[in-house]
């Protein structure tokens, strides 16, 4: 939900091998802290997109997951871990609104 990454209360994992399943995540990531929920997307092929999202009831159960998998192995491979931070937070980002500069003028 909004709320629950306004409150940093949810995870991205991005890298992830096609052998996780949901249950695989419930049962490793619940370590840290209760979980609200978790989110597998799933592609045409009938496999899951390669990342999920895990929102927690806790901030803090989030960062923990987040410190202790970022940048490490998981089911062979390695995954990265980051807190999902609402889209009006995201900075940095080309959204088309401002002027790009513009080619200089063809003077003859």
């Amino acid at each position: 939900s909004d709320q629950a990454d306004e409150e940093g209360r949810k995870i991205f994992l991005g890298g992830l091998a096609y052998e996780v399943n949901e249950q695989d995540l419930k049962a490793d990531f619940g370590k840290y802290g209760e979980l609200e929920d978790v989110q597998l997307p799933m592609g045409d092929s009938g496999k899951h997109k390669g990342f999920a999202f895990i929102t927690y009831r806790k901030a803090e159960d989030a960062q923990y997951a987040v410190k202790e998998h970022h940048a490490r192995e998981y089911f062979g491979r390695e995954i990265s871990a980051k807190i999902v931070v609402p889209r009006e937070s995201r900075g940095g980002r080309y959204t088309g609104g401002s002027p790009r500069p513009s080619a200089p003028a063809h003077v003859e």
